[in-house]
């Protein structure tokens, strides 16, 4: 396409005006150059002293991938002069259309140096987006520059373009803003070798999934080729105006989104590196991002960018000096899947990483004096410092953590301290001080980091908890006060895959009788919507005891049982199958209060035997066989069964027991919701239930 303008040019300087003619036509069905093919192409020239003088190019279809859609365009210059090697044309424009619309009307005045198609070429140029003036020059070695300047230019004219490398236009919509800007071009032949950029962005809006709203920026960005590469410089800063931004990726299924306010404070970027095409290699040298009073930061970085990015090195340092106020802006909004989206934080941080083909290589991690609480009262801890050092070789590096107070739900524990030592990028604890909880302790034996920061992460922990009174717990937890023991001992506690497991049993001596946690096992950790499963072994809990605590009326006896398949999602129980039952060999008295059987009658749906009938009714306490039920949980329905199954109905007391009266309660029902079941044994354990 360039040959055939030269030619038409050289065309012009060969009919020179001592040659007369009336006019050049040339017609063209197609032409393609690169990424850019034209269909249709008619150009006209006539001198002045024609019948109809002036310039005219009308091109019928544009298609390019800088474009989106097919464009259409006219040039025209009704009063276009060419004398000595000179075109000028004034009074001209240059009319776009899309879709049979009219994109963009430009009025230009020109002149044209065409000796050997080499001199100056300048634009003066008005459309409705605003003032342009441009200038070409161009000697006979080749070289060449372009110069660019406009004011006041309406940047809606972006939302019209594809630019390659700037796909972010293609689904974002500009709405307001102008740009101010000097732009320059240099190179030789086809080569360009230097771009420098002063950009002025004022009242910049945009729409999409990232947000602007009269947004000013500041743009320099000077770009020089050398040594087959480009070396680049830029510095962007945004002064006024509020920014929704999603920088795209994805975290935990979402993609997280940044506001920031730049009216408040200046947030300025500042980036140096350079591109090697033939590698397809991306070098950052320098990155220094700053957000006065919440974050500094400065990094290097590598990647070959290419059908599959590829990150070779990564280098960050970050400051945070007030926690407070960075976390709403850019912690928050990468943890809103997780169990940490909604805290009340304080403090400093400062991190230093170092990341090398895939896996990290060393990283310091300094916490000063932080405080964060979970707004839902889950956990709390406060003053925790630490120097934590990662290190990548033989030479093992000793890091310590410590905090003042720590909470779990409604449990307080004690301050605690951990030594570690980091060696080859794993770290292990060299010494930890017990952490008391309650009246009770966590000791820990056993506790390794491995893979930190890559996919393989692991974590394994081994001890055991000294036991704590379920007095002490459950007056801390604000449940029902009654006696026993909380102990455990933990073989191995591993975590890898956002799965955490427990190996060993927690053991809890209640009721003159044990309550054992066993193969516990926590899906999605970090996620608020994690899932536990988990089975429960229960042995010969004393009736007397735990009917007294609960104001269920009087039962002697024993229970045991077992839940299995206990599987919690958002803490709620969504499946289980469990069954408790006084035991075979249960050796002691089975006798029940006529309140406990009322009860009972309430859970189990109705009384039968003789009970119901004449002065036993009066009667305090009664003797029965065996007592029992199951639960199969689906669907938030709880499907019934008793100590004995007869098809249509179950037992859920057998008549037995040494003296008289016998008394037996059936269920009159299979089924019963979940939260109806609830309902019903908090009231009776608070004694609503009204006795009659």
């Amino acid at each position: 396409m360039r040959s055939l303008i030269r030619r038409v040019f050289y065309l012009l300087i060969w009919l020179s005006p001592a040659q007369a003619f009336e006019s050049i036509d040339l017609q063209l069905d197609s032409l393609q150059r690169g990424a850019v093919s034209i269909e249709g192409l008619h150009f006209n020239f006539s001198p002045v002293n024609a019948d109809k003088p002036g310039l005219f190019v009308q091109l019928q279809r544009i298609e390019s991938s800088f474009l989106k859609g097919s464009v259409s365009a006219e040039l025209s210059c009704p009063d276009a002069v060419y004398l000595s090697n000179l075109l000028t044309c004034k009074d001209g424009s240059i009319i776009l259309r899309t879709a049979g619309r009219e994109m963009l009307q430009v009025k230009m005045n020109a002149n044209f140096h065409i000796p050997d198609m080499h001199g100056q070429a300048s634009f003066t140029l008005e459309s409705s987006w605003g003032n342009l003036q441009a200038e070409l020059n161009i000697n006979n070695e080749q070289l060449w520059d372009f110069r660019f300047e406009s004011a006041s230019l309406e940047l809606s004219i972006l939302s019209n373009l594809s630019i390659p490398g700037m796909e972010f236009f293609q689904s974002h919509k500009i709405t307001n803003g102008t740009l101010d800007m000097q732009a320059s071009v240099k190179g030789s032949g086809s080569q360009t070798r230097e771009i420098s950029v002063r950009a002025s962005a004022k009242e910049l809006s945009l729409e999409g999934e990232s947000i602007l709203e009269k947004v000013n920026l500041l743009l320099e960005s000077d770009l020089q080729w050398q040594d087959a590469r480009w070396e680049f410089t830029q510095r962007i800063e945004a002064n006024s105006g509020e920014m929704y931004l999603q920088p795209g990726f994805s975290l935990l299924d979402e993609k997280p989104g940044f506001y920031l306010d730049a009216s408040s404070s200046i947030l300025s970027a500042v980036l140096q590196g350079n591109w090697i095409a033939a590698e397809k290699l991306f070098q950052l040298k320098t990155l220094h991002f700053s957000h006065p009073g919440i974050i500094d930061l400065q990094g290097q970085a590598s990647m070959f960018i290419g059908e599959t990015d590829s990150l070779r090195t990564l280098s960050l340092k970050a400051k945070i000096k007030d926690l407070a106020a960075t976390y709403p802006v850019y912690l928050q909004p990468i943890l809103l899947q997780s169990n940490f989206s909604d805290l009340e934080i304080a403090g400093g941080i400062e991190l230093g990483l170092a990341y090398r083909n895939g896996a990290l290589d060393n990283m310091e991690l300094s916490l000063q004096e932080v405080f964060l609480e979970d707004d839902a009262s889950r956990f709390s801890i406060s003053d925790l410092n630490s120097n934590l050092l990662l290190g990548n070789d033989e030479n093992s590096v000793q890091s310590t953590l410590s905090w003042q107070g720590l909470s779990f739900y409604r449990l307080d524990l004690g301050q605690g301290s951990i030594l570690f030592e980091s060696t080859n990028k794993d770290i292990r604890v060299l010494e930890w001080q017990d952490v008391s909880i309650l009246d009770g302790a966590l000791v820990i034996d056993e506790f390794d980091l491995k893979n930190i920061a890559s996919s393989n992460f692991s974590m394994r922990l081994g001890g055991r908890l000294q036991p704590i009174s379920m007095d002490a717990l459950t007056q801390a937890l604000g449940w029902t006060v009654f006696p026993g023991a909380l102990s455990g001992e933990i073989s191995g506690l591993k975590y890898s895959d956002n799965k955490l497991q427990l190996e060993g049993d927690i053991l809890i001596s209640i009721f003159g009788g044990s309550l054992t946690i066993q193969n516990l096992q926590v899906d999605d950790l970090f996620s608020p919507y994690s899932t536990v499963a988990t089975g429960i072994k229960i042995k010969a809990l004393d009736l007397e005891q735990m009917t007294d605590v609960f104001s269920f009326g009087k039962i002697e006896g024993s229970l045991s049982g077992h839940v299995d398949k206990l599987r919690l999602e958002d803490w709620q129980p969504s499946y289980f199958e469990a069954e408790f039952a006084t035991p075979l060999d249960d050796e002691a008295p089975h006798r029940i209060s006529q309140k406990a059987l009322e009860n009972l009658n309430e859970l189990g749906g109705g009384l039968s035997g003789t009970l119901s009938r004449g002065f036993l009714r009066f009667l305090p306490a009664y003797s029965y066989g065996r007592l029992g039920f199951s639960c199969r949980l689906l669907n938030r329905v709880c499907e019934l069964g008793g100590v004995e199954d007869s098809g249509d109905s179950f037992s859920i007391l057998t008549k037995g027991g040494l003296f008289p009266p016998w008394v037996e309660v059936k269920g009159a029902g299979r089924s019963i919701k979940w939260d109806d079941l609830i309902d019903g044994l908090k009231q009776i354990s608070k004694g609503e239930v009204a006795i009659e």
